[in-house]
C-alpha cells in the first residue's frame, strides 16, 4: 500500500500544470516592425495557463498558407519569405496545450525588399580567365542560390552554375568557355521559390588551358621545406587526388614558419589562375584548422638561384590569403565544400612575367602551427 501511496504522489509531482484545456484568450498590443523579406511581430501573451505557443499563419503566392510557431516563453515572431514589399495580412492564434485555437488578431505586414531582389541589384558580372566572375552583396546573409544560365551549342539558355551561399558578400567564377562571346544570364533566387529578374550579359572569357601535371617536378633547394612528415610527400599535390584526409603534402611538425618549398611546372607558361585545395580530415587536422595555409605567398623563376638564395630570380607572383565564407569558428557545410571539394580559386595578375618554377611561401598557418599541409594544386595559363 506504502508503495501504490508513493507512486501516486510522484505521479502527481510531475503532472503538467494547468490540465484543464480551453479555448486560450488572444494576443493582444501588437506591433509589427517590418525587415527585408518579411517583419517581426512582437505581442502581449495573456495572463493563461492554456497557452502553449502562439501561431502566425500568412500567404505569400496568393496559394497555401504558410506556418510560424514561437514559443509561450517568446514574445515576438519572424515571418519571412515574401517576395515584394506589397502589404500582406497575418492572422496570429494563441495555441493551447490541447492544440485549440484562440480567435485570430489580424495584422498588416509590408516587408522591406527581399534578399533576392537586393542580391540582384548588386550583381556585378566581369570577364575572367575561362569565363566570367560574379561578385554580390548579400547583406541579410539570406540563403539564396545564385543561378547562371548561359547558351548551348544550340543557343538555348541553360543551367551552368548554381552558386549557394549565406555569405555578407563574395564573388565566385563560373569557367571552362572558349574565349569568344557568349551571352550569360544571372538570377537569384530563395528557398520559398522566389525568384529576381535575371540579368543578361555578353562576355568573352579570357584565354587559358590547365597546365599538364605530368610534367611537375619537385625541386628541393637548399632553405626549403620539403621532408615530408609519414611519407605525405611533395608529389601528392599534383595526383588529381583531393578532398581526402591523408592524400596530402604535409611537411615535418616543428620545420617552422615561415616555410617554403620549391616545384617545376615543366614549362614556361604565363599563368592565369590556381586552385588550392584544403585537406578534408574533419577537427582537428583539416580545413580551417593546424597547417592549413591561411596566409601565403608564390614566386617564380625562370632560372632560381641553385643555392636557394632569395634574389633576383625569384619574382613574387602574388600574396594571397584564405577565407572561409562562413566567418565561423566552426567550419560548416559550405566552408568545406568551398574548400575541399570545389577548391580555393586564386588569380595572378595579367603582369605578371611568364615562369617555369614556383615557390610557396608560407606566412601563417589557420592553427597557428609549426607545420603545412595542402591536398591538391591545379594551375592554368597561356604556354609560350
Amino acid at each position: 500500500m506504502l508503495l501504490i501511496w508513493m507512486g501516486c504522489k510522484d505521479q502527481d509531482r510531475w503532472a503538467p500544470v494547468g490540465t484543464a484545456d480551453s479555448v486560450p484568450s488572444p494576443v493582444t498590443d501588437v506591433q509589427v516592425k517590418n525587415i527585408a523579406g518579411g517583419a517581426t511581430i512582437a505581442y502581449a501573451l495573456p495572463d493563461d495557463e492554456a497557452v502553449l505557443y502562439v501561431l502566425a499563419i500568412y500567404s505569400i503566392h496568393d496559394s497555401s498558407n504558410l506556418e510560424k510557431k514561437s514559443s509561450f516563453y517568446n514574445n515576438s515572431i519572424t515571418i519571412t519569405g515574401f517576395p515584394d514589399t506589397k502589404t500582406y495580412q497575418v492572422k496570429l492564434y494563441t495555441v493551447s496545450r490541447g492544440e485549440k485555437r484562440s480567435g485570430p488578431v489580424t495584422v498588416n505586414v509590408n516587408p522591406l525588399t527581399p534578399p533576392v531582389t537586393s542580391v540582384f541589384n548588386s550583381i556585378k558580372v566581369d570577364p575572367t580567365f575561362g569565363g566570367i566572375r560574379v561578385s554580390f552583396q548579400n547583406e541579410n546573409e539570406a540563403n539564396v542560390k545564385i543561378n547562371v544560365l548561359t547558351t548551348d551549342s544550340l543557343g538555348d539558355l541553360t543551367t551552368a552554375d548554381v552558386y549557394y551561399t549565406k555569405r555578407k558578400n563574395g564573388d565566385f567564377s563560373v569557367r571552362g568557355f572558349d574565349s569568344v562571346e557568349r551571352k550569360f544570364g544571372i538570377f537569384v533566387r530563395d528557398r520559398w521559390n522566389n525568384y529576381s529578374d535575371t540579368l543578361f550579359t555578353e562576355q568573352t572569357p579570357w584565354y587559358e588551358e590547365q597546365l599538364d601535371k605530368s610534367k611537375f617536378k619537385e625541386i628541393n633547394l637548399p632553405g626549403d621545406t620539403y621532408k615530408p612528415h609519414v611519407g605525405t610527400g611533395m608529389g601528392m599535390l599534383w595526383d588529381d587526388i583531393w578532398n581526402t584526409g591523408n592524400n596530402v603534402f604535409h611537411t615535418d611538425v616543428g620545420t617552422g614558419i615561415p616555410q617554403w618549398f620549391t616545384f617545376d611546372l615543366g614549362t614556361t607558361v604565363r599563368l592565369s589562375r590556381f586552385k588550392f585545395y584544403h585537406r578534408n580530415a574533419g577537427v582537428p587536422t583539416g580545413a580551417y584548422y593546424a597547417g592549413d595555409p591561411e596566409v601565403f605567398e608564390v614566386y617564380g623563376s625562370n632560372n632560381p638561384n641553385p643555392q636557394g638564395d632569395w634574389d633576383s630570380t625569384w619574382t613574387l607572383l602574388g600574396h594571397f590569403i584564405s577565407i572561409k565564407p562562413s566567418g565561423q569558428s566552426t567550419p560548416t557545410t559550405e566552408d568545406i565544400q568551398f574548400a575541399c571539394v570545389d577548391g580555393e580559386d586564386f588569380e595572378f595578375s595579367l603582369d605578371d612575367p611568364p615562369v617555369r618554377y614556383l615557390r610557396f611561401k608560407i606566412l601563417k598557418t589557420w592553427g597557428g602551427v609549426s607545420y603545412m599541409y595542402i591536398s591538391e594544386l591545379t594551375f592554368w595559363g597561356s604556354k609560350l
